[in-house]
């Protein structure tokens, strides 16, 4: 019995003396002091804390970034006697013994929203070595692996395509390190980070129109900062990315009657431009030309004599429109398309756009129209009847090389019927198809009846 007291106070003792061990000596053999009296009596007793019998362990190797204070062997700026209580004798609060050098960066931590998480604990060797490292900024790992210990990244870089910088590993090229003014501690404010880089954006940042994310929020409203599916970094899709904001264009796109391909597919991208242009509603070349784009059999309309207001214009969507209609040939107001149509009203709400419904509601007149024979309003008399012609049976309604764009000829069934047409002074004489020559003269009427 006496025998497993003695075991038990020799196991005591040994336990008693492993925990005062422990407790005077760190694993990277500094020392712990107890009180402050026994920091200067030990430095003044061992020299140079590189000595052999010290800290010899730490100069074997020299790496490529050396701390100024420990490569002049000044370890004092750090290891504060009255610290001796604590462990390596540091301020527990490390960014006040660092600010004592490095004024440049306290004064952005002061000046700053947004203080990394490390630094406002002040716990600075967190990410950098007190002494030296290969990486710079005496970092202890590269950006990605240093960041990665805190954020895990690898939900942000799960896309097939990573942002360069995420590829090299260059955190800090974005994000500041220490402090901002912006959220997640940018560098700078939406689009101003990105065109850093991005230098080919600079230009078009000053046309008339800019796309309103780019200038409220950046680029990261469509482009993952870090990682995407494509080489563009999407956040989604690029056929439901505009939808995302334009939802009351997706609505209507979806119920229109009549598609217009580029639309119904979310190719938004063929027409607008998703950054900037000197066209309205971000248009990437003026209407006509980007029409004529897949239209391409339509151009020569703009080498005919004689157009439509529109056309001349290059307006297509004055007529048209681009997202969809209920109408044929996407035409955003009702339009007969047949030769012969009863007139009523509404029917040609997309021609009194521009020109007035009197036109062919008026039996007489001097004014709304020069197509008359004296007074008669003769748009009335071809128009507003049962069997009345629409107003392509008469004129293309893009362009022609008869004046008034009179067309040539017109699709009557399965022939095509020519149309001449000779516009006078006062008047005009047409001999179509579908009637002898007949005349007409504003100021003295001519009589068209025959025997």
């Amino acid at each position: 019995m006496s025998r497993y007291r003695i075991v038990n106070k020799s196991l005591l003792i040994f336990i008693i003396a492993l925990v005062t061990y422990v407790l005077l000596f760190s694993t990277s053999n500094s020392f712990a002091f107890l009180v402050k009296d026994e920091f200067p009596a030990h430095n003044i007793e061992k020299g140079d804390c590189f000595a052999q019998e010290c800290h010899s362990a730490m100069t074997t190797e020299k790496k490529a970034y050396q701390h100024k204070p420990f490569e002049e062997h000044k370890c004092m700026s750090c290891h504060l006697p009255e610290m001796a209580s604590n462990n390596d004798s540091v301020e527990i609060n490390q960014r006040m013994i660092c600010a004592g050098c490095h004024e440049t960066v306290e004064n952005e931590l002061s000046g700053s929203l947004y203080i990394h998480g490390p630094i406002n604990a002040g716990d600075c060797t967190s990410c950098h070595n007190p002494h030296q490292s290969d990486v710079k900024y005496l970092l202890k790992e590269s950006y990605n692996k240093l960041c990665d210990t805190c954020h895990k990244m690898d939900r942000l870089f799960s896309g097939a395509v990573k942002h360069k910088p995420v590829k090299d590993g260059n955190c800090g090229l974005c994000h500041d390190p220490h402090a901002s003014n912006y959220k997640s501690r940018l560098k700078d404010v939406g689009a101003n980070l990105c065109i850093s880089c991005h230098e080919e954006m600079v230009t078009g940042m000053t046309y008339e129109y800019v796309h309103m994310p780019l200038l409220e929020s950046g680029c990261s409203d469509c482009h993952d900062p870090h990682s995407g599916r494509d080489s563009l970094r999407l956040r989604s899709s690029i056929d439901t990315l505009c939808f995302n904001c334009h939802k009351e264009k997706k609505n209507a796109i979806e119920h229109y009657d009549v598609e217009h391909k580029p639309a119904k597919e979310g190719k938004c991208i063929i027409c607008h431009s998703p950054h900037f242009s000197e066209n309205k509603s971000l248009l990437r070349a003026q209407v006509d030309d980007l029409c004529y784009q897949c239209h391409k059999e339509n151009r020569e309309w703009q080498s005919r004599h004689f157009q439509h207001g529109p056309v001349v214009q290059g307006n297509c969507s004055a007529c048209h429109n681009p997202h969809g209609s209920d109408n044929a040939y996407i035409l955003r107001l009702s339009f007969p398309h047949k030769f012969y149509s009863e007139y009523e009203k509404g029917k040609y709400n997309l021609c009194f756009l521009c020109h007035k419904e009197s036109m062919v509601t008026a039996e007489e007149t001097e004014t709304v129209t020069y197509f008359r024979n004296g007074k008669k309003n003769l748009h009335t008399l071809h128009v507003n009847q049962k069997k009345g012609r629409t107003c392509r049976a008469c004129h293309d309604v893009h362009a022609s090389d008869q004046e008034d764009h009179i067309r040539e000829e017109f699709r009557f069934g399965a022939a095509d019927i020519p149309i001449y047409y000779k516009k006078t002074e006062n008047g005009g004489t047409c001999i179509p198809g579908c009637h002898i020559e007949r005349s007409y003269d504003r100021i003295n009427s001519v009589d068209n009846n025959r025997e």
